[in-house]
């Protein structure tokens, strides 16, 4: 979470953290952009908020920054994001396309990664980096709308605390932004100045052909956002490119025996620090392992096609339910 700008309790200012590396890796991506000629008008259309990047061209442009964005995945992609978010307002040249490039979320979709990693390989070394792994699809959940950044307003002083980052579950700011308020529990959430984005689900397993002999077949919960959802159905074989992390099992924190945290405690001493997590209580802690994608593939497609930026190409044999 950004806590730019948030007040201690002692009254002092806890300034953010600067990323040197990430900054840096967002002023490459923006050359790569501009020497690249890349057209990046078309994600002023309402419908369109992904670019699609090959890691080959990227490494052809930077092999180092290649390589950084392999092995930093999670933590550089914000700035990527970030990066692509400017070029496009420097190329809105009507106020109505900058208004609307501001009021959006671009992302980047990267494909061509040409290691594939199998779903029994993906352990805790590989959170964070760049991976590209193949599986059926076996379930689909509906789409909805995810609540990424939040603003939300105090309710004891009225203050707004804007740009929360969400942890993949419904974050509230660590502390009121007023110097003179306290308040770390009432807040509520100001929709229409918050950011929220297109979310799906999607279950796959292994392959068949993958599967060692008398094993069961692992599954694993992919996660897709923007453009990349609604690409895929049950009993499609495709490639997911992102990256592997681990998310909040929220539906474990109501079982019986799992350690609420007290919200009437919040504030009883003040020269306390700033905390997160706080509403997942100190001695359960439930976490799942997820696959992040940003990108969909048809498996086995010439030239590794993007399922959502090429909807009438690639592999249609491919994925045909079985």
């Amino acid at each position: 979470m950004d806590v730019s700008g948030v007040n201690a309790p002692s009254g002092g200012s806890v300034s953010r953290v600067p990323d040197p590396v990430g900054e840096r890796c967002k002023k490459l991506f923006m050359d790569y952009i501009t020497e690249e000629k890349i057209d990046v008008r078309e994600l002023l259309q309402p419908e369109r908020n992904t670019l699609s990047i090959s890691l080959k061209d990227l490494e052809s442009f930077n092999q180092h920054f290649s390589a950084q964005i392999s092995e930093d995945y999670y933590r550089l992609y914000p700035f990527l994001c970030s990066g692509l978010k400017e070029v496009v307002l420097r190329s809105a040249g009507k106020a109505g396309s900058s208004l609307l490039a501001q009021a959006k979320e671009f992302f980047i979709s990267l494909n061509q990664v040409d290691s594939i990693t199998k779903i029994r390989e993906l352990n805790s070394i590989k959170i964070g980096s760049l991976a590209r792994i193949s599986g059926q699809v076996v379930r689909t959940h509906p789409i909805h709308p995810e609540l990424v950044s939040g603003t939300f307003i105090c309710l004891d002083c009225s203050s707004e605390v804007p740009d929360v980052a969400q942890q993949f579950k419904y974050t509230l700011p660590a502390i009121c932004s007023n110097p003179v308020c306290n308040n770390r529990t009432r807040f509520s959430l100001s929709v229409e100045k918050s950011q929220f984005v297109d979310f799906q689900k999607v279950r796959i397993q292994e392959i068949q052909s993958e599967l060692p002999r008398g094993c069961i077949p692992r599954s694993l919960e992919i996660i897709l956002r923007a453009e990349a959802v609604e690409s895929t159905q049950p009993g499609d074989r495709c490639d997911f490119t992102g990256t592997l992390i681990v998310v909040p099992d929220v539906g474990s924190m109501s079982i019986p025996g799992v350690t609420r945290a007290d919200p009437s405690s919040r504030g009883r001493n003040d020269d306390e620090g700033l905390r997160g997590l706080k509403s997942l209580g100190v001695r359960d802690l439930h976490y799942r392992l997820s696959f992040l994608a940003c990108s969909v593939q048809s498996s086995g497609a010439e030239g590794f096609t993007d399922v959502h930026n090429n909807p009438t190409q690639g592999g249609d044999e491919e994925l045909t339910p079985k």
